[in-house]
């Protein structure tokens, strides 16, 4: 009775998991994960130290952009075929209130949180349920807008974006520029200096734009 009570607690979670990446996206990473709020309180204590965020170049990203699926392919393999579950490695809340704490979950969960802390979001670049998620942010209801006849090019929402997406800033045609990487933490649109030019929508309505940095006006 138990089994098949807690067998259909999981599917109630799966299809709600389902219909909120429909409707919204990856807006869950951005608020709701909580490995997604462990990174944000590391980079907290980050800043707190005056410590600088670890840097990688282009080159380096180019090379490390396989990853994610590598590690997508390996998350669905051991759960449908194997029936793991690979989230306890690197959830520090799951993994130390597990009854079968390992010096191997440890060691994974110490490396996620050493990168973690030195590079904001790391872990989202890469996350496999954020991966599957991002599959449709193009068709949510959540989107991030642009106006780039009015984009200053300053590089604000580039320099402050936790997943480096360059089209952000790249763009200057579409108006959608909603990337499967975005976790919508809209970072980039209170960074903008300028009016309207980024904004969020949802359901077609818009909820947050950048404003006017008068400091900047000359």
């Amino acid at each position: 009775m138990l089994a098949f009570l807690g067998s259909r607690y999981r599917i109630i979670i799966l299809l709600l998991s389902i219909f909120s990446a429909l409707v919204f996206g990856r807006l869950w990473c951005g608020y709701v994960c909580p490995l997604g709020f462990y990174q944000e309180l590391l980079s907290m204590l980050r800043k707190k130290l005056h410590i600088p965020t670890f840097h990688v170049s282009l080159k380096v990203k180019s090379y490390l952009r396989p990853l994610k699926w590598i590690i997508l392919v390996y998350f669905l393999a051991s759960v449908l075929f194997f029936g793991l579950r690979p989230v306890m490695y690197i959830r520090p809340d799951l993994s130390f209130s597990s009854a079968d704490m390992s010096i191997y979950k440890i060691i994974i969960v110490g490396i996620v949180t050493g990168i973690c802390f030195l590079k904001e979001r790391a872990f989202c670049k890469y996350c496999p349920l954020g991966t599957l998620r991002g599959f449709v942010n193009k068709i949510s209801f959540g989107k991030i807008k642009k106006d780039g006849t009015a984009c200053t090019h300053c590089r604000a929402c580039l320099e402050c974006c936790p997943m480096d997406i360059r089209s952000i800033y790249e763009e200057r045609n579409k108006s959608d520029i909603t990337h499967s990487d975005c976790i919508y933490c809209m970072k980039c649109i209170e960074a903008c200096p300028e009016q309207d030019v980024l904004s969020f929508t949802l359901f077609g309505k818009k909820v947050l734009s950048s404003k006017r940095n008068s400091k900047q006006v000359k």
